[in-house]
């Protein structure tokens, strides 16, 4: 009974945060009063008070805490671990969204391409299978790359988000019958023309790993003179990739469209709008879950 009081306790805070969130998300963002609280701004009469996505990302955030830890540990699965895929093309924030997430629920990003470099320079065994077909130009076949998943998902306690796969129906499906099942199949919708001056405007830090862009994010003066421009981040490029990712999403978009865990996001919008939707959507997923747990 004590257990069964717990996780109703710690799904209320989720409840209220997730309207909250829905607010900010639809774009209502009015601040969150309570009782003896305001911010300085809303008490002075100015309209910058607390957005109703700090205040729901956080309940929705510590209820999910608070039901993990009511949760009895078995030792060998946790039940309600959370599980993303994030699908954007080139330029859509995939990287800055992923980092925010992580940071949030605590989980393990997970991405292919990073993976396969990963363990073909460590020399593991998955590696040195993987090399052997990149070594004659062939592609690493989906068995190896589920497989190599499979183990990444291992060290995530917490649960995972996968960006970078599935690229094909059948890699989709597959995944599913190896259990990399996720609570929901989140795209950040971008128009191509957007994409393009993001993605032409990029620059690299070769010291730091650092991106920057020449307009929305522009670098140091004292560093420009050694960022690096990608030989793919060019217009001519650019649309060889976007056709690549719009037919890759349009070969799995059934799979999870037919299992009710597809939500598109509208990531034209400023990185703390679509981060909102997608707290937002993610929370609801758990939710969704926890019901029918």
């Amino acid at each position: 009974a004590q257990e069964s009081s717990t996780s109703s306790l710690a799904c209320l805070p989720v409840a209220i945060g997730m309207r909250a969130v829905r607010r900010f998300a639809a774009g209502a963002a009015r601040p969150i009063r309570a009782r003896g609280f305001s911010s300085g701004a809303e008490a002075s009469g100015g309209s910058n008070a607390l957005p109703a996505f700090v205040v729901g990302a956080g309940a929705g955030a510590f209820g999910y805490y608070q039901y993990d830890q009511s949760q009895p540990k078995t030792g060998i699965a946790e039940p309600h671990k959370l599980k993303l895929i994030l699908f954007g093309a080139p330029g859509s924030g995939k990287g800055t969204q992923c980092e925010k997430l992580t940071a949030l629920f605590g989980v393990k990003h997970i991405s292919t391409g990073d993976l396969l470099r990963e363990h073909v320079k460590n020399g593991t065994a998955l590696g040195k299978q993987a090399k052997e077909f990149m070594d004659k130009g062939a592609l690493v076949p989906d068995s190896l790359v589920i497989d190599l998943l499979k183990d990444a998902v291992k060290d995530a306690p917490k649960g995972w988000i996968i960006d970078g796969m599935p690229r094909t129906a059948v890699q989709a499906e597959f995944m599913q019958k190896e259990g990399l099942v996720p609570d929901c199949f989140l795209t950040l919708d971008v128009p191509d023309s957007v994409l393009e001056e993001r993605i032409c405007g990029r620059r690299l830090d070769p010291e730091t790993g650092a991106i920057y862009h020449l307009k929305f994010k522009p670098p140091p003066k004292e560093i420009v003179s050694r960022l690096t421009h990608r030989s793919d981040d060019t217009a001519d490029k650019l649309k060889n990739r976007l056709k690549a990712y719009h037919d890759n999403l349009d070969s799995v978009l059934g799979v999870y469209r037919s299992a009710n865990l597809y939500t598109a996001i509208n990531a034209n919008r400023s990185p703390d709008a679509v981060y909102g939707d997608l707290v937002g959507n993610t929370l609801k997923a758990r939710l969704n879950k926890w019901a029918g747990a």
